[in-house]
């Protein structure tokens, strides 16, 4: 089993946010490691999810080169056990404002967003993508209501059985 995960303002990171890695052993947990380069850079890259496969990982990163504030980025796993140089998803899951939280299901075929850029119902909502047999990515959908409000919708994992939601809010009516 591997951990992955982001911590900021670390001594030796590469910039204000990297990610990390811990593996599972038979007495614990793995001392954290820095990814390294070429995923994390001077940038912020941050909320890493690694797909079922474990072959690729998608996170965000204000890095250059983007198309707006944060993008959604993936690395693949290379046959050498390296990461890949990521790979910008594009204009047409990143828009020119930002997009976070990257979830790519079980099926391996549906990733989950969020995206403060794309037209919507709140100020930051949540989006899906399906994967093409081309490999290319569909068009964004919008979540919608009830899971999408006039509020700030943040994240979002959904069960292997593809029923079952967690999703965050800052809604005025949650306790």
């Amino acid at each position: 089993e591997i951990l992955l995960y982001a911590i900021c303002n670390a001594p030796g990171g590469y910039g204000s946010c990297d990610i990390y890695y811990a593996v599972k052993t038979s007495s614990g947990w793995s001392q954290p490691q820095n990814i390294g380069a070429p995923i994390n850079t001077e940038y912020w890259e941050t909320q890493p999810c690694l797909s079922p496969d474990n072959h690729d990982l998608y996170f965000v990163s204000n890095r250059p080169g983007g198309y707006g504030g944060s993008d959604l980025y993936v690395s693949h796993l290379t046959t050498s056990g390296t990461w890949s140089k990521p790979e910008n998803l594009g204009p047409h899951i990143n828009s020119t404002g930002n997009e976070s939280s990257p979830f790519i299901h079980a099926d391996n075929q549906t990733l989950f967003f969020a995206s403060d850029g794309w037209p919507g119902i709140g100020d930051m909502d949540l989006y899906y993508t399906r994967k093409k047999p081309d490999g290319t990515w569909g068009d964004p959908q919008d979540l919608g209501y009830p899971i999408n409000t006039i509020d700030h919708e943040g994240s979002l994992f959904v069960a292997a059985d593809g029923k079952t939601a967690y999703f965050a809010s800052d809604r005025r009516d949650s306790h």
